[in-house]
């Protein structure tokens, strides 16, 4: 989707207001707020009544779509002496209708199907704010009102709308929901505890052709995201560099605000582990096991399927639920994380007891039966499963990650937050920067409000439901929890509001000017004239005479 493109800057900088009179006006098309009237006049007489009085319930009361024709029928006859309307004019400004009528006998009256919100029709701002603050874009609701003629705001004016009062309303709500989360980790901070953070990146567009990478930064103890940064790809030297840039930039930032951060856990990124190792030395570097045990996982499966090491099938899981139990029940010993996991070389032959380094070690698990121990299926010393195996298991890289996972500490909560981004902005549609950067602080927002969810209940019995995955070719049952909470999104909407009157007793905050570096464009060099493009223009079909 193409958005933002050059809507709002063309706007000017003031917002001024536009008079709903229907007399000589000046109309500025640079207000946000101007849609141009559309006038019919029809001065045929009709029945009917209709109250010039009405009442509001706010900008939460409820709403309706309602056909034109009938709500025509209801401007038939004058609310003030019933005789016959003669003349109507029906103006409109996207979803705004207004109806000025004159009756035979010279009353007049209007009538307007939304509040004006400081000349502003009140629902063109309610409609922008709720496409941007539930995650949709412009393109998709407007395809499904054109279907139905259902009038919304124009294009240029939802993006002007967007840049004027819904990021700023959501750059001030992520500030202070984040400025809750530090005050709670510095009073942490101040009874000695260390933050435990996890990070990790996410690309707008799959493979290298991403344009924005989003490294987040969560507290592993409550899951909650405490910062977030955006990196275009003109920051960076390629879109593989961007995540070490984001890290590296996020980090600093973190550590500037005064946080005592303990432990740092990420991806085995080759970039992000060298700065740690050289930057930041003070802070324990961990890995999450899951990506490491994907990795030992594929090599497991690549060497069982060969013809001579088939014995390894059945020990595929085993020695993959190993690999976690060994960094789950090391506490934090590095080397103790080593030791257990090398046993997995002992068990798989038979034995459970054994010595090493002038210790007496055992199997964690029970004793097994004689019938269990003539069941199993072992791996044989001299056998070439056994070897391939052991080749595995002591790799030096994998022996040295493994001192990197001793407090079994993982990023999954991470992908759950992915999850969320997933539908504020979604992959392979184009975001301009601002609005790139506003959307995923919405999905902050949304993460962290809805964090701890419990788990669905019926008659007192938790529920579940049932999946069957493709990659375990098993089922297995998830918990199923309570729906979301939005309440958040109704403090964002009243915000707008107060924001359009500006009731707030302190100033809006505007988000920073992009750097140049941003509104270049990512293309590496100049385009050429649009008249040497098309003349260069081939088709791979040739016209046939």
């Amino acid at each position: 989707e193409d958005v933002e493109e050059g809507a709002a800057s063309a706007l000017d900088t003031s917002v001024q207001d536009m008079s709903i009179s229907f007399g000589e006006m000046d109309l500025d098309r640079k207000d946000i707020s101007f849609v141009p009237f559309s006038d019919t006049t029809s001065s045929s007489p009709s029945s009917g009544s209709v109250s010039s009085s009405g009442s509001t319930n706010g900008w939460a009361g409820r709403k309706w779509i309602v056909d034109e024709a009938k709500l025509m029928e209801l401007f038939r006859t004058c609310s003030q002496c019933g005789v016959a309307i003669e003349d109507k004019r029906v103006a409109t400004r996207a979803s705004q209708i207004i109806i000025h009528w004159t009756c035979l006998k010279g009353h007049t009256g209007e009538w307007a199907s939304c509040t004006d919100q400081r000349k502003m029709g009140r629902n063109n701002l309610l409609s922008c704010a709720a496409t941007f603050f539930t995650g949709a874009t412009y393109s998709d609701i407007k395809e499904w009102a054109k279907l139905i003629n259902l009038q919304l705001p124009s294009k240029s004016q939802f993006y002007a709308i967007q840049s004027k009062y819904l990021i700023p309303v959501t750059n001030h709500a992520y500030k202070g929901q984040q400025q809750k989360i530090l005050e709670r980790i510095f009073q942490l901070s101040a009874a000695g505890q260390k933050l435990e953070m996890c990070g990790d990146a996410r690309c707008d567009s799959p493979g290298y052709s991403c344009k924005y990478s989003t490294y987040s930064f969560q507290d592993d103890a409550t899951k909650e995201i405490l910062h977030f940064e955006l990196v275009q790809v003109t920051e960076a030297s390629s879109s593989v560099a961007m995540e070490a840039m984001g890290f590296q930039r996020g980090l600093n930032h973190l550590l500037d605000l005064g946080l005592d951060i303990g432990v740092m856990v990420t991806d085995r990124s080759p970039s992000i582990r060298k700065l740690m190792r050289e930057s930041y030395g003070n802070i324990r570097h961990e890995y999450d096991p899951w990506h490491v045990n994907k990795s030992l996982k594929k090599k497991l499966a690549s060497v069982s399927n060969k013809k001579n090491y088939r014995e390894l099938r059945p020990w595929l899981r085993s020695i993959s639920n190993h690999l976690y139990w060994s960094c789950s029940s090391s506490h934090g010993d590095e080397q103790e994380c080593v030791r257990r996991w090398t046993s997995v070389l002992h068990h798989i032959r038979g034995i459970h007891r054994w010595e090493e380094n002038g210790r007496e070690y055992q199997c964690a698990h029970p004793p097994l039966s004689e019938e269990d121990q003539e069941k199993k299926r072992w791996l044989e010393h001299d056998s070439p499963a056994f070897r391939a195996l052991t080749e595995l298991v002591e790799e030096k890289t994998l022996l040295r990650d493994l001192r990197q996972m001793a407090l079994f500490k993982h990023t999954g909560s991470l992908e759950v937050f992915h999850n969320v981004t997933l539908k504020y902005a979604p992959k392979r549609l184009h975001f301009a920067y601002d609005s790139m950067r506003a959307r995923t602080e919405l999905a902050i927002i949304d993460h962290n409000m809805n964090i701890g969810r419990k788990q669905k209940t019926l008659e007192g019995n938790p529920q579940y439901k049932y999946v069957y995955t493709k990659t375990t070719q098993q089922w297995v049952a998830k918990p199923v929890y309570e729906p979301t909470s939005q309440e958040f999104r109704k403090d964002l909407m009243e915000d707008v509001l107060n924001m359009r009157e500006e009731k707030s007793l302190e100033p809006w905050p505007r988000p920073p000017p992009l750097p140049k570096r941003l509104l270049q464009n990512i293309a590496p060099v100049p385009r050429p004239d649009p008249s040497e493009l098309v003349a260069q223009r081939l088709s791979r079909f040739k016209q046939l005479l």
